[in-house]
């Protein structure tokens, strides 16, 4: 009686398994049929709005063992490559509301404090005056002690998604909350691959671009290229698209972590840097005045180049006194190349400089290098420099060339009069900031060369080493008396050491090693030799000096500095810029177009959100127009103003108290823009007198 009923309750669980056998079947039938026609689906929409995107999913080729599991509820399920379980449980819709309701209850922000801007009543430039009085009037909304906001309201400016999975968040997201930017980063393709069979995305992507809003994709990305197309976004569409975000992680995994933690060390980089009003028009009127002082413009490179000459790029870092003896011996051997400041510390190395490279606007610059060598040794150098540069340096060298720099007022003028006259672009060295070792690189790489030394291109200093060489111009320590210059302090940052260990550095020399990186990588060059203990150089050859070999060949330094000057550059032919180029009428236009919508009435977050997203982009489709020197007269302004706006929007709780403080920006911002408004038919050829004694 007793097997019977073992017999019987076997029977019955072996039906019940075949039962939900069956039903699994059906459900993966289902599942089949549902998925093969959202995947073409997904495709056809790609195809149509991500060209790239569609490339590289028609191009894919999956593993042998790749497998989409489908849960109880019929929904896709998928084992990531490395790892052995499951993306999600039975139910991932469930799975992932939880997670999405945990996360807008508990959001994490992107955030920045605009309060810390320097409060300086005595520089009379227009920018200062105003960021000088919105630092002012965020120190009096923070004083005010309003809660911030502690839950994702139902409009947010940005997303910045890590971990697409199979996609199942970003629709339930989008229920709750509307962005203007959304970014969604994955590394691993093959999972993107698998979402097109699980999530609508063609909805996703009607729905985002019905909305008038952005959506990025960031597929297949380590941590540097995704830093890297986020920049490039942040340019193209602007700053303000990133620095307010509602940061959230989908799916774990150490590679997520890693971009994580890199956008975390590199925000900074989105919230300044965007150049201003002030850098804009003084670099137009410099070009100017570059172009009738007839200088040699950098236009295209020739052929009649010996580029296996060696060129030694001389910063002031404290490795170029390392390398003095091999510079002694082997100067004559080469193109040397001064770095800014490095032409002094040379200069008493009795070192001959062939080209001095520089790249700064201000008097005060031009003042302190006609101080620190004798006007006679200039006459025997070429000099190298950006548009941007005081354009009375040009008078006192041998030679000089000017280069385009990029996302310049100036540039865009000079490139509108080279296309008019030489019937030719001008080309735009790229990387070639923030400082002058940048530049440098930037010109010899451009023009072909790649047999370059790099000497003193520190971007910082041994915890216990010298901040410069000996022999440059800046003190030994900033807080002693002795003779010199302040140089900028080291405020902590480290960089990995060229020959072991780390160096210490800060924010700008950050991004001037990162800008260096980014031009060895942008050139595929990997002979570029980094001598000496400085910052080591992703993409560059670590040497010391002690293994430097003395060079054997012989050059005739007067043909090779003769044909850089002859092969890449070509005057202008004209003695001034027209008036119609300037475009002072066109300014108006454009700045009356922007007050415009700022006098709107705006009575919602919403309302004030669209209110700014409108004016940038109608700045924006200026753009690669003839108009586009303009663009880069406001864009600056724009964004140190609009910024702190779409911050405050959505930074307190209340939305009253939010849209009143926007409405009190608001004046200041349109304040700002009838002034530059103003100014601009004044002084657009006014060079630089910053530093001048009045």
């Amino acid at each position: 009686m007793t097997d019977r009923i073992d017999i019987t309750n076997e029977l019955d669980k072996m039906s019940e398994k075949l039962e939900s056998t069956l039903k699994h079947q059906e459900r993966e039938a289902v599942f089949a049929h549902e998925a093969n026609e959202r995947f073409e689906r997904n495709l056809a929409c790609f195809r149509e709005y991500y060209p790239n995107i569609a490339s590289a999913i028609e191009s894919y080729e999956t593993k042998s063992d790749f497998c989409l599991h489908v849960t109880e509820t019929g929904h896709g399920n998928f084992i990531p490559r490395g790892q052995e379980g499951l993306l999600y449980s039975q139910d991932p819709i469930s799975q992932t509301e939880q997670q999405i309701n945990q996360q807008i209850a508990n959001p994490v922000f992107s955030l920045t404090d605009y309060t810390g801007y320097p409060e300086d009543d005595t520089d009379g430039r227009i920018h200062i005056k105003y960021m000088t009085r919105l630092a002012r009037f965020m120190k009096k909304v923070r004083k005010d002690g309003q809660p911030i906001v502690r839950r994702l309201p139902a409009t947010f400016p940005s997303a910045v998604i890590f971990g697409v999975g199979l996609g199942y968040h970003v629709p339930l997201l989008l229920e709750q909350t509307e962005f203007d930017y959304t970014f969604l980063i994955e590394p691993d393709f093959e999972q993107f691959f698998a979402s097109l069979f699980c999530t609508d995305w063609f909805e996703v992507i009607a729905k985002v671009d019905s909305s008038g809003g952005c959506l990025f994709f960031h597929l297949g990305v380590d941590h540097k290229s995704f830093i890297n197309d986020l920049e490039k976004i942040a340019e193209s569409v602007g700053a303000f698209s990133l620095v307010r975000s509602f940061c959230y992680q989908h799916t774990p995994g150490a590679e997520l972590n890693t971009l994580i933690k890199q956008w975390t060390q590199d925000y900074f980089r989105f919230q300044f840097g965007h150049g201003f009003y002030n850098d804009a028009i003084t670099g137009l009127a410099h070009s100017m005045h570059h172009i009738r002082n007839k200088a040699a413009l950098l236009t295209e490179a020739t052929k009649d180049t010996d580029f296996d000459t060696p060129i030694f790029i001389v910063g002031n870092g404290p490795s170029l006194d390392e390398a003095e003896g091999f510079l002694k011996k082997n100067h004559q051997k080469g193109i040397v190349v001064a770095a800014g400041t490095a032409i002094a510390s040379l200069y008493k190395k009795n070192i001959q400089s062939d080209f001095h490279v520089l790249v700064e606007r201000p008097y005060s610059n031009y003042k302190i290098f006609g101080d620190i060598l004798p006007a006679d040794e200039y006459k025997k150098v070429n000099l190298l420099g950006l548009n941007t540069l005081y354009p009375d340096t040009n008078k006192r060298y041998k030679w000089a060339g000017i280069a385009g720099k990029g996302n310049e007022a100036g540039t865009c003028l000079m490139d509108v009069l080279s296309q008019i006259n030489l019937s030719k672009c001008l080309p735009q060295i790229p990387y070639c900031n923030p400082v002058v070792a940048n530049a440098a690189l930037s010109f010899f790489l451009y023009m072909g060369f790649r047999n370059i030394y790099l000497f003193g291109i520190d971007n910082g200093k041994d915890p216990l080493g010298s901040h410069h060489s000996k022999d440059s111009i800046y003190k030994v320590s900033n807080d002693d008396d002795t003779e010199g210059y302040k140089s900028l302090e080291l405020n902590g940052r480290l960089i990995e050491g060229n020959l072991g260990g780390h160096v210490v550095s800060n924010d700008l020399f950050l991004v001037a090693h990162t800008q260096l990186e980014k031009l060895l990588s942008h050139y595929k060059i990997n002979t570029c030799i980094n001598v000496g203990n400085g910052a080591k150089l992703q993409g560059a050859i670590p040497t010391a000096s002690d293994d430097l070999i003395d060079i054997e060949k012989d050059i005739d330094k007067e043909l090779a500095i003769d044909q850089i000057k002859n092969g890449y550059f070509t005057v202008l032919p004209i003695d001034d810029v027209e008036d119609k180029f300037i475009a002072i009428d066109r300014l108006d236009e454009i700045c009356e177009h922007i007050l415009s919508i700022a006098n709107e009435t705006s009575s919602t977050r919403i309302d004030c959100a669209k209110q700014l997203q409108r004016q940038a982009r109608y700045i924006y489709s200026l753009k690669g127009s003839s108009l586009e020197h303009l663009f880069h007269i406001i864009k600056g302004a724009l964004l140190y103003y609009h910024c702190p706006m779409i911050t405050l929007l959505y930074q307190y709780e209340s939305e009253e108290f939010c849209i009143e403080q926007y409405h009190q920006l608001n004046e200041l911002w349109k304040s700002y823009i009838t002034e530059i408004m103003d100014d601009y038919k004044i002084h657009y050829d006014e060079k630089c007198d910053l530093g001048k004694v009045s």
